[in-house]
């Protein structure tokens, strides 16, 4: 996870979020073995994307920095 620490350390962001199309399990898998957390009330529909698009509907993963802390 170099780029979390990266992203918490050298830029010193709060948090890091992260998306991928809800049928993309293999990402979704990446991002909490990484320690990232899903809430379902953060999904939403990427903006770029047609109605009928499959990619349309996205997962919201975040992770803060305390948690990333807590979890090294």
């Amino acid at each position: 996870a170099t780029v979390l620490d990266f992203g918490f350390r050298n830029l010193k962001l709060n948090e890091i979020i992260a998306n991928a199309a809800v049928d993309n399990v293999a990402s979704q898998r990446v991002m909490e073995r990484v320690g990232m957390s899903h809430d379902p009330n953060d999904d939403f529909d990427h903006p770029l994307k047609a109605a009928d698009d499959p990619l349309r509907r996205q997962v919201l993963y975040r992770l803060t920095y305390q948690d990333w802390r807590q979890k090294r």
